[in-house]
């Protein structure tokens, strides 16, 4: 199993920019080989300045985002799924710019904007055909799309592995696969050793994310399984620590109203401590 480990920024706020460059500085100082950096108009001179910054810590990028109710791929409002694909245009642009290898979230609806019925096949199709323009957008820029499969509570429309797999067999291009968050896959999955496999050649990236959002190994995740399975898989790609706050905005979309850690610097070091101690059992 040969991975690279990284640690997903919005533990530290929903924008990275300067002020976030001592936290860089201390990551690479841990040993994580990378971080994942939220995309969101930080603006083209504050991003270039991330990727010298990056390059000069010897940290490798990827980047994530997520839709908003007003550009959501799904609507039945066709200026609304047109703004679905335009913002996920300048999102590509900016992942660019900070030079990252993929692009993650859930792609393929706005978080949170649920129908209160199942998906249709008119939204698969409607989702389908946004995802294809993004990811050819994105292949002219040496970027992948991770997409990931989300509770009930975030999407309606694809919320297991194996429905993510299907909609980037759909979308038919190499550059899209499934991101795997162990977050959701603990809320809609049986268990691990079926979820990954389903994901098949599409599995991408992957977040690993505790059920209460905060500290690795103190919720209900079943790392054990996790591990034993990706190293079965001989998965080879990030490991991507996901954890998260409460937020300064007063409306965040996954809503985090406590802190599931004691601090991020102390999370950020137990968990590359716990993720590398699992690599290198797997590895025995």
């Amino acid at each position: 199993m040969d991975v690279r480990i990284g640690m997903d920024m919005r533990l530290w706020g929903e924008t990275t920019g300067v002020a976030q460059l001592p936290v860089l500085e201390s990551l690479a100082g841990l040993g994580y080989h990378g971080v994942e950096i939220p995309v969101n108009g930080q603006g083209e001179s504050v991003l270039k300045l991330l990727r010298v910054a990056l390059s000069d810590l010897g940290l490798a990028a990827t980047a994530s985002t997520r839709l908003p109710a007003e550009a959501n791929p799904v609507s039945p409002d066709p200026k609304v799924r047109a703004r679905a694909l335009d913002y996920l245009r300048r999102r590509i642009d900016e992942a660019a710019l900070i030079g990252a290898e993929l692009l993650a979230g859930g792609l393929c609806q706005a978080q949170g904007c649920l129908s209160g019925t199942p998906p249709t096949d008119r939204e698969w199709e409607w989702s389908r055909h946004c995802l294809q323009a993004a990811a050819e957008h994105a292949a002219g820029l040496g970027l992948a799309l991770g997409l990931e499969f989300q509770s009930r509570y975030d999407a309606h429309l694809v919320n297991t592995a194996s429905a993510a797999a299907r909609m980037c067999r759909d979308v038919g291009l190499d550059n899209i696969g499934v991101t795997y968050n162990t977050f959701h896959a603990h809320l809609e999955e049986f268990n691990p050793a079926r979820a990954l496999p389903a994901a098949g050649d599409y599995l991408f990236h992957v977040r690993l994310s505790e059920s209460h959002r905060g500290e690795l190994g103190r919720g209900q995740v079943q790392w054990q399984e996790t591990f034993a399975t990706l190293a079965f898989l001989d998965y080879s790609g990030w490991l991507v620590v996901q954890a998260l706050g409460i937020a300064e905005e007063p409306a965040r979309p996954e809503h985090i109203w406590r802190d599931s850690f004691d601090s991020r610097d102390a999370l950020a070091t137990d968990a590359i401590r716990m993720v590398e101690s699992a690599v290198r059992i797997q590895r025995q």
